[in-house]
């Protein structure tokens, strides 16, 4: 059944996305499946996959994270009738997923959609969700994909310029560990520059479920902030750190992000921000990681921004369903994804 928050002014078009994530899940699943599509049953919606055999618990974990899902049936049919059978959605939150939908301010990332760039992420990788994976949001703002990546379990990375919103975001989450109860502990270091006046700092914030959890430093997760330019995140972080890096650019309407080639301005031209980064994604990105990024459209073409990653070395997948998450926000704002594997 498809989640009731993708009934949202700018998620009209929930049903094509939710369908292009499916196809990108159903590549992992244990079994053959057939192409996804929707279904009303009384007037509701929901999206239909028949698999050739038994999902299996590895296959239900995936289907339970994906970000459209609210319910998951069977549907059973015999010689009379028709019913839907519910299954148990698999219990993957490690913090309560309402953290991400608790802020509300301008320009913020859908979390629904947030969600679905973090599984495509994932799914298109050469990872799965039962590794310790680490991830990185180059473009943070106010944190919406290191919370949803949180949710997931992930250690959560975000580089952001701009002071505001990093302090914010700092801040607020701060609040929540300490609302939540959840044993934590917060350093502030520098990670680069040589002087007091250049120095760039990361705030990081560990914690874990309980303190006997807390005493084992391999489970404690991590979410980190950084103060800096997207542009020099290998001076931030050590070759082949993250599992994949998810960020929604700029959209030329209210954010923007600083360049080498203008220094101190903002760009709202997501070539220009992604040729001044990616050799630097590129390094911290470990091999068989994905990038994906979302964008305006309106701004730059899907061919044009595929040509950047390909200049750095990436390979972009395209094709169905990669081609199929192209979708209006508003008279503004045509928002779409690039996907970007690391092959070497």
């Amino acid at each position: 059944m498809q989640h009731p928050g993708h009934n949202r002014v700018y998620y009209l078009t929930a049903d094509k996305l939710a369908l292009a994530e499916l196809k990108i899940a159903a590549t992992r699943f244990s079994v053959p499946s057939q192409a996804p599509d929707v279904m009303e049953i009384e007037g509701i919606r929901y999206l239909h996959l028949r698999t050739d055999g038994q999902l299996s618990e590895d296959d239900l974990h995936i289907l339970s994270r994906l970000s459209f899902v609210f319910a998951l049936f069977y549907l059973q049919k015999n010689a009379d009738t028709s019913y839907l059978l519910p299954i148990r959605k698999k219990d993957y939150e490690y913090l309560d997923g309402k953290i991400s939908s608790v802020q509300k301010y301008q320009g913020k990332t859908n979390e629904l959609f947030t969600k679905m760039m973090l599984n495509i992420a994932l799914l298109s990788s050469d990872f799965h969700y039962q590794d310790k994976l680490q991830m990185m949001d180059p473009v943070a703002g106010r944190g919406t994909t290191l919370f949803e990546a949180s949710v997931y379990g992930y250690d959560a990375y975000g580089v952001e310029i701009d002071a505001k919103s990093v302090h914010e975001t700092g801040v607020f989450f701060k609040k929540y560990l300490e609302q939540e109860r959840l044993k934590h502990a917060v350093e502030q270091r520098r990670i680069a520059g040589s002087k007091k006046s250049n120095a760039v700092v990361i705030k990081d914030f560990k914690f874990a479920k309980s303190p006997h959890t807390f005493k084992k430093k391999q489970e404690r997760k991590t979410l980190a902030l950084v103060q800096g330019n997207a542009q020099y995140t290998a001076q931030y972080f050590k070759a082949k750190t993250f599992h994949f890096i998810v960020g929604d650019l700029p959209y030329g309407i209210v954010h923007g992000n600083a360049t080498h080639k203008k220094r101190g301005t903002l760009t709202r031209n997501p070539s220009e921000l992604l040729e001044q980064c990616l050799a630097d994604w590129h390094k911290v990105l470990k091999p068989g990681g994905v990038v994906v990024v979302a964008w305006n459209a309106f701004l730059v073409s899907r061919h044009q921004l595929s040509q950047v990653f390909e200049n750095f070395g990436f390979k972009v997948l395209s094709g169905a369903p990669y081609d199929e998450f192209e979708h209006r926000v508003d008279k503004a704002i045509k928002r779409d994804l690039v996907v970007a594997k690391k092959v070497h």
